[in-house]
Formats: structure tokens, sequence, C-alpha cells
């Protein structure tokens, strides 16, 4: 009897002994990923940088917060909400991201802001049937201009005009509602519209609004991302930016922007 207990004692160790292993190797899995870091961005109808299909967040910047919260192991969600509420809910806290963010002081007052991740521009648009080419703020005079707004491309408008009388500014909440309104004449005679070039490009070639036309660039731009200074503390912002270094520097973030015909940054 005491051979046939030593016979198979060892091989119930062994088993007992990988099962405590198996047990550590587990615990220490759920361990990291219960401190993995949790973020909730919000963005967008912003396409191409940024828009939903269905429940899931499309576009470049949302491809480019995916890929560097992979890098970090991080789990990341993305929300698409109407840009009011997406900036409301980041300025106040309630969520830890948003893009797409310029560099102003009101951003900065709100956000920490990431590098600068995809350049582009401000292009001013109207009708074929329209001589109207924009060359300076002068020209915009006894005009209706139709933007984007409250956001960064009004603001942006709004420094242009400062010295420019007798120019009506109407917000319009929505690029593809903005674009709509101008083919139809919504704007008068003498309308004119200014928004993101490639989100121009675009909604024209998608919603074939092949009646409007491009009239002039405004000013060049650039976005990036905003971390909430209520939410996110700086040293997971500064871990966010190492993970898009890492991205840049692989090559990755240019493949991911280009391929929806955008130009990264330098």
């Amino acid at each position: 009897m005491a051979a046939f207990a030593c016979q198979y004692s060892s091989p119930l160790k062994d088993y007992v002994v990988l099962i405590r292993k198996a047990l550590v190797v587990l615990s220490i899995l759920f361990s990291a990923s219960a401190s993995a870091e949790e973020l909730h961005f919000v963005t967008e109808e912003f396409p191409p940088f940024s828009y939903s299909r269905g429940a899931i967040a499309s576009g470049a910047l949302s491809e480019i917060v995916e890929a560097t919260c992979m890098i970090l192991q991080w789990r990341c969600s993305i929300e698409v909400l109407p840009w009011r509420r997406a900036l409301q809910l980041a300025e106040e806290g309630e969520v830890d991201g948003i893009f797409t963010v310029i560099q102003s002081p009101a951003r900065q007052q709100a956000f920490f802001i990431t590098p600068m991740l995809v350049t582009s521009g401000y292009d001013f648009y109207t009708t074929r049937s329209s001589n109207f080419h924009y060359t300076q703020p002068d020209d915009l005079r006894g005009r209706q201009i139709g933007v984007y707004g409250p956001s960064g491309t009004s603001f942006i408008l709004q420094e242009h005009l400062q010295s420019t009388p007798n120019v009506e500014v109407k917000l319009v909440t929505n690029n593809r509602r903005l674009l709509l309104m101008l083919n139809a004449g919504r704007f008068g005679e003498n309308g004119v519209v200014v928004l993101n070039r490639d989100v121009a490009r675009h909604l024209i070639e998608h919603e074939h609004l092949y009646a409007l036309r491009h009239a002039g660039h405004l000013t060049s731009i650039a976005y990036g991302i905003g971390f909430s200074r209520k939410k996110v503390s700086l040293g997971q912002f500064q871990a966010f930016n190492r993970g898009l270094s890492r991205l840049r520097n692989s090559g990755q973030l240019a493949t991911i922007v280009q391929r929806y015909g955008l130009q990264p940054s330098d």
C-alpha cells in the first residue's frame, strides 16, 4: 500500500501545482485588466474625421483613438453625439476626451490638447451660378454667410470678420444641413458658406451636390484630441501622448489618415 501511495502522490501534487500556477496567472491577468485605464470619448458627425455607422464610431480620428488605446492596452469607448452636447459633456468632465479639437483659447482652457494630428482648411463654397470668389475679408461685405456652429469654424470666421461691416453670419448646427441649405438657395443670391474643405468634399460627393463649387480659401487648420481638465489627470494625458508618438513613429498614424484622403500634421 505504501508503494501504491508513493506511485500516485507525485502526479497528484504536480496537478495541484499546475492548478495553483494557472490561478496565479489568471489572477495577474485579471488584476491587469481591472487596473487598465477606461476612457470615454465623444465626437460628432464630422466625416471623414469622425462619424457613426450604426452604433460604431468610424473616421480617421476615431481610428487613431482606437489604435492608441490598443497600444496602451486601455479600454476606450467612443460615442457620436451632436457637437453641442459632446462639448458640454467634455467641458463639464462628464467624459474623458473629445475630438476634433482645434488650438484656441477656449479649448485650451477646458482641455489638455494632443499634438495636432490632421491638417485641413476652412474654405468658402457657393452655387455654380454665383461669381463669388473669396480673396480678402472685404469680399464678404453685404453677404449672408452660413457656417457650422458654434464650433471652431465659426470661431475662426468671426476672427476674420472683426473689421468687416454689414455681414450676417447664420449658424447651422449640422454641416450636411448647411450644404443642403446652400444648394436650395436658402442663403439668398449673395449667400456663401464656409466649412472644412475635407468635410465639404466628402458631403458633396456623397450627397451628389454638384451644383455647388469651391469659392476660395479662408485659412488652414489642424485638429487634435482634447482631454477634459476636470476628468483626466496630467499623467493620463501624457501617457496617451506617448501612445500617439508610438503610433506616429510606426507610420500607422499616417496610414490611417491618408486612407481617408486626409493630410497628417507634421
